[in-house]
């Protein structure tokens, strides 16, 4: 082609581009949906044993099917299994769709369930939701698309658990190892992994072999973007399509624009100032009965998050459906008790670090310096200690905190059980707590009839009041920034699936 025309081609190809006019006139063309979703964060691993954070979740879930899965209203149903049904207390039988294959041609079937379940198990792989699985005492195939499973207790988060459950290929997974899978897995979700590209990008594309609907998205980019700032002008520029992580500020600011929107859902996730038991002065009652009595939520609320929340009436949202009750489990602000308290415990000027993390959840940076400036009116000396989030989660996990410290706490469950195992008990995964009452009290809960568990799970929320081992502030609304000509609605358990989307 000569040069002139080459030009006159690239310049109609331009002015029609807008409409898809001339691509869609080009015998055997496809138009290629592209779309780029920025997170904060990158994924930690691309391992559904190692789903630990709402970010890796969001890629991984991608890439692979569940046993069963939650509906954008949170309503369980049916994927990868056809039937799932519950024989006796402890008996549970999965029946799997027929057919199914992973996108290497490796069959999905009974046995690979069997060796994803006894796999995250094992305490070799070190994963940190093993203890998701542990509660299975038995895992049996009883025929190519069956198994019988048997729980050590009656388990009334079985098809909650299923839904957080992602088969992997045995024979790849053998053969490359676990660090190569978890750099670059085999699923059988709607994508496929392309590249992942470390704190910068995880590509994905279509999977053509995919067993359920075919999603409208060619290929999705995950791009790690860790200032909201930098998010917000990337939607704006129309580099990102949606973006995660948005604060009131940049949404107030957002709701003018032509080329964007603002999204939000209740969120299932409570933003709450907890204690390490083990770092003087945490493990005193009076100190963490001041620091609850200092903190005026409200005043965050109305003025840092302009709104943008709702004041939380225990460590459970009310966004997750049912729980709580109706009833107050927190301490009204009350600056006078705070300062009397401080001055009993002789704890002016002494210097106290407060650690949160910075730019993993909207304003935690901003929410923890204001909960510090309203300590310092109470007398207490608090140093803020902003971190990077893979530093502060590694020490959550490892129970090393500072003696308070602001977290999230989510609820991928959907049920209060879950959260407080993480949070609150001895042995939690993400709990610098311990109680003997309530590790007791949650052990009971999976033992009694369902209807019994909501009077135990108020014991619970009683008991953590009384303890003030977390001072409850506000369940968090999810903000999203979206493109115009996307078309999507976001989920109350925070999950960003481009198989939900479509795009103009």
């Amino acid at each position: 082609m000569h040069a002139p025309t080459s030009r006159l081609f690239a310049v109609a190809l331009r002015s029609c581009a807008a409409a898809f006019v001339c691509l869609a006139a080009l015998p055997g063309a496809a138009l290629a949906v592209d779309l780029t979703i920025a997170q904060s964060t990158d994924a930690v691993s691309l391992d559904p044993a190692f789903r630990a954070d709402t970010a890796t979740g969001n890629v991984q879930r991608h890439i692979f099917d569940t046993i069963l899965q939650r509906g954008p209203d949170m309503t369980i149903g049916p994927q990868l299994a056809e039937t799932v049904r519950q024989d006796g207390p402890t008996q549970w039988t999965v029946v799997l769709r027929p057919g199914l294959k992973f996108s290497n041609g490796e069959p999905l079937d009974a046995e690979a369930v069997k060796f994803s379940i006894e796999r995250m198990q094992n305490p070799g792989l070190k994963s940190p939701i093993r203890g998701w699985w542990t509660g299975f005492k038995t895992v049996e195939v009883a025929d190519e698309r069956t198994l019988k499973i048997t729980t050590t207790a009656a388990d009334p988060l079985f098809r909650a658990r299923m839904t957080l459950l992602a088969p992997v290929p045995p024979k790849y997974v053998r053969d490359a190892g676990d660090a190569a899978f978890a750099r670059k897995p085999v699923g059988s979700g709607p994508y496929r992994l392309v590249d992942w590209r470390r704190d910068d990008a995880v590509v994905l594309q279509a999977n053509p072999d995919y067993a359920g609907q075919k999603p409208k998205i060619d290929r999705v980019v995950f791009r790690v973007v860790p200032e909201e700032l930098s998010r917000v002008a990337a939607l704006q520029t129309g580099e990102a399509d949606v973006i995660a992580g948005m604060s009131p500020t940049q949404a107030a600011g957002l709701e003018t624009s032509p080329d964007a929107r603002v999204e939000r859902a209740a969120s299932t996730r409570v933003m709450a100032v907890q204690f390490d038991i083990d770092e003087p002065p945490g493990n005193e009652q009076k100190f963490r009965d001041a620091v609850a009595y200092a903190i005026d939520r409200d005043a965050i609320i109305k003025g840092l998050l302009r709104g943008y929340a709702v004041p939380a009436k225990s460590i459970l949202s009310p966004g997750i459906p049912e729980w709580p009750s109706d009833k107050d489990f927190t301490r009204k602000y009350d600056l006078d008790k705070a300062k009397a308290l401080v001055k009993e415990l002789g704890l002016e000027g002494r210097e106290i670090v407060m650690r949160t993390s910075s730019g993993r959840y909207p304003n935690d940076r901003e929410t923890a310096l204001a909960i510090g400036a309203q300590l310092q009116k109470a007398g207490l000396n608090v140093k803020v200690r902003p971190e990077e989030w893979g530093t502060f989660f590694e020490d959550l996990k490892n129970h090393k905190m500072s003696a308070l410290y602001l977290s999230g706490q989510g609820n991928v469950w959907l049920d209060p059980y879950p959260q407080i195992e993480a949070f609150h008990t001895t042995n939690g995964l993400l709990s610098a707590w311990s109680d003997p009452t309530i590790d007791a009290l949650l052990a009971k809960s999976n033992e009694v009839p369902v209807e019994q568990r909501p009077a135990l799970f108020e014991q619970m929320l009683e008991r953590l009041r009384d303890t003030t081992a977390a001072v409850p502030l506000y369940a968090q609304q999810i903000i999203y920034g979206v493109r115009k000509g996307v078309d999507w609605k976001p989920r109350s358990d925070e999950q960003i699936l481009a198989f939900e989307m479509s795009k103009k």
